[in-house]
């Protein structure tokens, strides 16, 4: 009976006890955040940066032109002989260009000095001579050529044509190549003849009156040639102070030529003359062009 009485107060108090609260279900624990995104920093090349080319000058820069060679010198200066004197006075002018060029080692100074004064030079002649106002500058390059110190050149004697030499006259102030044994006779101040026969001679006449010209000068040949004159050519006229020149030439009615020179100072007429066969007359030019009153 005490058995049975226990089991019901057992249920009693089991069924009158104080309720719990149901379980609650564990939720998941949250994931941690992640940490905010850090930009990421840019990558430095360690190879060294090439600078920036310097901006172009917009200035432009003067280019110094060409200097002339020794050659294109020299035919300047030729071209000045052939405005001036006969064809062959040209040729002969190129032809002696290799004389210069190539210079002598050391010396091309001296020779473009030398060939600049004959280009510009205004006493140019026809011949194969250096000007008088360039004598200094062309002796120069004889004596730098030589090994000589320029400064101490000595006058260079201009080549002559084989059995020429230099003519002078003292009185007159005259000089100018001519053949060998060149003396006065007559009415001349000097003659000379060639190997080929033909004459080489100077002459002193009175000076012409009035103001001389070209027409002054044909009828101052017509009255001392005759029919010589009949087929004269002139040329080359050169008026400066204190001297006037012109150049002849004539073919005679008996088949001979004459080539000349009318050469007037204040005082006087000289004439150089060159007479004898056709073709025959020899090295006029280095008479005719060689020839100087002074």
């Amino acid at each position: 009976m005490m058995q049975r009485a226990l089991v019901v107060a057992g249920i009693w108090l089991v069924a009158c006890g104080p309720k719990g609260e149901p379980a609650k279900t564990a939720e998941p624990a949250p994931a941690p955040s992640s940490p905010p995104a850090v930009a990421a920093a840019p990558v430095t090349s360690t190879e060294p940066v090439a600078p920036e080319p310097p901006a172009a000058d917009p200035t432009p820069v003067a280019v110094a032109p060409a200097q002339p060679s020794i050659r294109e010198l020299c035919f300047a200066m030729c071209d000045k002989v052939k405005a001036k004197c006969p064809k062959s006075s040209f040729e002969t002018c190129r032809v002696n260009c290799s004389k210069y060029d190539p210079p002598a080692e050391g010396c091309e100074g001296i020779v473009r000095n030398a060939l600049s004064c004959a280009r510009d030079a205004a006493d140019l002649v026809c011949a194969n001579v250096a000007p008088e106002s360039c004598a200094k500058p062309f002796r120069q390059i004889t004596a730098c050529a030589s090994g000589q110190k320029t400064e101490d050149a000595a006058p260079a004697t201009a080549a002559l044509p084989p059995g020429f030499a230099q003519f002078e006259s003292a009185q007159e102030g005259v000089h100018a190549p001519m053949p060998e044994g060149a003396a006065a006779e007559g009415n001349t101040l000097a003659t000379g003849k060639h190997a080929e026969g033909a004459v080489y001679s100077i002459r002193k006449l009175p000076r012409p009156e009035g103001k001389l010209n070209e027409k002054v000068f044909l009828k101052l040949g017509m009255n001392l040639f005759g029919r010589c004159s009949d087929k004269m050519k002139m040329g080359g006229m050169v008026d400066k102070p204190g001297r006037t020149s012109i150049n002849y030439t004539m073919k005679c009615p008996d088949g001979s030529e004459e080539r000349g020179l009318f050469w007037v100072t204040d005082k006087a007429l000289f004439i150089a003359s060159v007479k004898g066969q056709a073709g025959k007359l020899g090295p006029t030019d280095a008479f005719l062009y060689g020839f100087e009153v002074k």
